[in-house]
């Protein structure tokens, strides 16, 4: 599995939940036929201008396509807004479950 972590941090709270509306409606069409891949959201709700993005993707060659969709897509809208942006992108090695 791999995996890509957006970190943005927003000039302002209103900004983010402009982004997160931008996520929730999207990319739900964005993904349309590229299977096994989802994300999860993120946000700490004493610093409401910080929106965290974890990317899951099965393989590089997906995880190339999902982000030729973000940069076609995504970040066009958050040029406008002008957040800091923070990536990682990595491989699992392991997995720990209880």
């Amino acid at each position: 599995m791999y995996t890509k972590i957006f970190i943005r941090t927003f000039p302002y709270d209103e900004e983010c939940e402009l982004f997160e509306s931008l996520l929730k409606t999207r990319w739900p069409t964005l993904l349309e036929g590229v299977d096994d891949v989802s994300f999860k959201a993120f946000k700490n709700m004493s610093q409401r201008n910080i929106l965290t993005v974890v990317w899951f993707f099965p393989d590089k060659k997906t995880q190339d396509r999902v982000e030729k969709l973000i940069e076609e897509h995504i970040t066009k809208f958050t040029r406008t807004l002008s957040p800091k942006t923070m990536t990682f992108s990595g491989q699992n090695i392991f997995t720990l479950t209880t």
